[in-house]
């Protein structure tokens, strides 16, 4: 083979397995269900009541607890943040650059969202999903930033096992305040 035929089939292969706007939206148009997902992962929760290991840091300041029975408004409180971030409403439509990122060998894939515009929260969602179509990761990040406030928000869950929520928010004037959140799920068998 030629260069020219190698350089094209590295091309076919590299459109196959990275591509932008490729599943991203379904038939309706539509970004994936995140908020959809999360009241169901919600609805899951409470239904088997895992037990939670809390760690919380705030400005340094450690404390840990374990929940053994947490009840609906704690599951509600944890999955707030998660819950709130619906790309579907009808002011985000087409907010978002999509990127599929495959694995050819595991069928397993991520989906990211990319902010086209700095002022559209969450600017970043980055989602791990497995062979059969199910999510089981969820990374997402937020920023906001004028004269007199700034917040970063970074929020982690894998499905079934962790929750971690990283805030950061600064005012005008005060000493920034960071509030660093790890919840360990633990099913009982």
């Amino acid at each position: 083979m030629d260069r020219f035929s190698w350089t094209l089939i590295a091309l076919a292969s590299l459109l196959a397995s990275c591509s932008a706007n490729t599943g991203s939206r379904h038939a309706n148009g539509l970004y994936r269900d995140l908020k959809g997902y999360f009241q169901q992962e919600l609805n899951n929760m409470e239904a088997h009541r895992p037990s939670l290991q809390k760690t919380v840091v705030l400005n340094g300041q450690r404390d840990s607890m374990t929940i053994t029975t947490p009840d609906s408004s704690q599951l509600q409180h944890l999955l707030q943040p998660f819950l709130e971030a619906d790309l579907n409403k009808p002011s985000l439509q087409g907010a978002y650059d999509t990127i599929l990122l495959a694995d050819q060998f595991t069928g397993k894939h991520s989906l990211m969202y990319k902010a086209r515009n700095t002022s559209t929260v969450p600017q970043e969602v980055i989602l791990d999903i497995d062979n059969n179509q199910r999510i089981t990761n969820v990374q997402m990040n937020k920023h906001v930033r004028n004269l007199v406030y700034e917040y970063q928000q970074n929020l982690v869950y894998q499905q079934n096992k962790h929750i971690r929520i990283v805030t950061w928010q600064k005012i005008a004037f005060l000493p920034a305040k960071e509030l660093d959140v790890k919840v360990l799920l633990k099913h009982q068998n």
